[in-house]
């Protein structure tokens, strides 16, 4: 939390405690709104409501909703007048309007879609008809646009004649006669070229745009690839039907960069780190921590199954390395993974990336295992005192498959998942380190097995 807001929510926590309800509403009069949102993220429940209901400008209220996360937009909305709430709709932008109407519960949205105005009205529906995760749904509809034929001293008249209506102007597209999007240009290009250079004449052909059906994720990748401030949405036709800004992308990022965190950590998508139901909550980590259950059982069946034919101390010689195995397994093969699934979030790990990154990674594998099979076998060979060089060479060769195999096990199953369309981050979570505390086991039991005749 940065000092600033920290000093706030202090300030903010202590005033409402105290109820010194007009300092509070000072303090609140001299907060940007992005600080005021950031400092009810951090209050109680009555403190939240008690700080929001000090901002009574309208304008203000909007650009603090719309910076709240999910679970403390609904608790703050609940105590908004409906015509109080109207009016601070009208202040937002189409976008944000759109998404802050979906978080409503159903029979308040009907009523607001009723209640806002006409032209705000359809772009609302319109984005609303879109999963909230597409394109569509994260989209500005209105969009700095002029026919191809139009000239720059044109083009720029109806820039200062739209103004008010235009979120961000970053860039202007350019259309057809069909209202087929042909073209872009940058206003430094429309400000540069002499007043009656048509568009047509310097205008970018080549148009990167998504469909309103592409998931946020993707349109996120592209914008960041091309370095990008928006991108056009358009449909089968290559009609422009809205753009994506910049500012949406970064919350995009920031989603799911959220979500991956959470998925890593398993505990499924639950966003209510305070508030929530605590059974969904245990439910959700519970889900995963089956996957470890199991995987424990399965690991001492394979104890099992190699310990009877064993003598009590040659078991217990092999079950002091139990833990060295599994820790060097399960880290190795979570840093794989998460380098997977970076390379995936990027666009890297392609059909042609793919073999590249795994050849790479076995590679890495087999030069960490080499440095760590000869730490280890050396300390086996010290510490033995039973046919030291055997049974330090078998610990050597174990550990060195282990690392070997979990950075392959950590790398390919999130290449795999994403093959099938699930979500690669759950890869870093207990399926791979549970996975790979199986395949370490197994290995090292196997290895020793075999080469020391037990």
């Amino acid at each position: 939390m940065a000092e600033r807001v920290r000093k706030l929510v202090e300030a903010m926590r202590r005033l409402a405690r105290k109820g010194s309800v007009s300092a509070l509403h000072r303090t609140v009069e001299k907060s940007r709104p992005e600080d005021i949102a950031d400092a009810v993220s951090h209050l109680a429940p009555a403190e939240q409501r008690l700080v929001f209901s000090q901002v009574d400008d309208p304008e203000t209220a909007a650009a603090v909703l719309v910076q709240l996360d999910e679970a403390d937009f609904k608790r703050l909305v609940q105590d908004i007048d409906f015509t109080y709430l109207v009016a601070v709709l009208d202040h937002m932008e189409v976008d944000d309007e759109a998404d802050v109407i979906a978080l409503l519960p159903e029979e308040i949205r009907e009523r607001v879609l009723t209640a806002i105005e006409t032209q705000d009205k359809e772009h609302v529906e319109e984005i609303l008809a879109w999963p909230e995760d597409s394109a569509g749904g994260i989209m500005q509809p209105l969009a700095f646009r002029s026919h191809e034929s139009t000239t720059c001293r044109d083009a720029i008249n109806a820039l200062h004649e739209q103004t008010d209506d235009l979120e961000m102007v970053f860039y202007l597209y350019v259309d057809n006669d069909n209202d087929q999007l042909v073209g872009v240009t940058s206003l430094r290009a429309l400000l540069t070229h002499p007043p009656s250079t048509p568009l047509s004449e310097f205008m970018t052909t080549e148009v990167i745009t998504v469909h309103p059906e592409t998931d946020q994720e993707d349109v996120a990748r592209l914008v960041s690839r091309y370095d990008m401030l928006a991108i056009p949405v358009v449909d089968e036709g290559r009609r422009l039907l809205g753009i994506v800004t910049i500012d949406d992308v970064v919350d995009v990022i920031k989603e799911e960069a959220a979500e991956d965190m959470l998925l890593m950590a398993g505990v499924g998508d639950e966003d209510q780190q305070i508030g929530g139901s605590v059974f969904t909550a245990a439910k959700q980590r519970a889900l995963w921590l089956f996957v470890t259950l199991f995987g424990g059982m399965a690991m001492a069946g394979i104890i099992g199954g190699f310990e009877s034919p064993m003598d009590t101390k040659k078991f217990a010689m092999l079950a002091v390395f139990i833990p060295v195995m599994m820790g060097m397994g399960g880290n190795v093969g979570i840093q794989a993974a998460t380098i997977a699934v970076r390379n995936i979030a990027t666009g890297h790990a392609t059909v042609t990336g793919a073999p590249t990154m795994i050849f790479r990674e076995v590679r890495i594998g087999l030069l960490m295992g080499i440095t760590f099979a000869i730490l280890l076998g050396a300390y086996a060979y010290l510490t033995t005192q039973s046919d030291p060089l055997l049974f330090g060479t078998a610990i050597a060769l174990s550990i060195l498959s282990t690392v070997v195999a979990a950075a392959s096990f950590g790398l390919l199953v999130p290449v795999t998942l994403h093959r099938f369309g699930i979500d690669p981050a759950v890869a870093t979570g207990p399926f791979v380190t549970t996975g790979i505390d199986i395949v370490a086991i197994f290995i090292y039991f196997f290895t020793c097995k075999a080469m020391l005749g037990l």
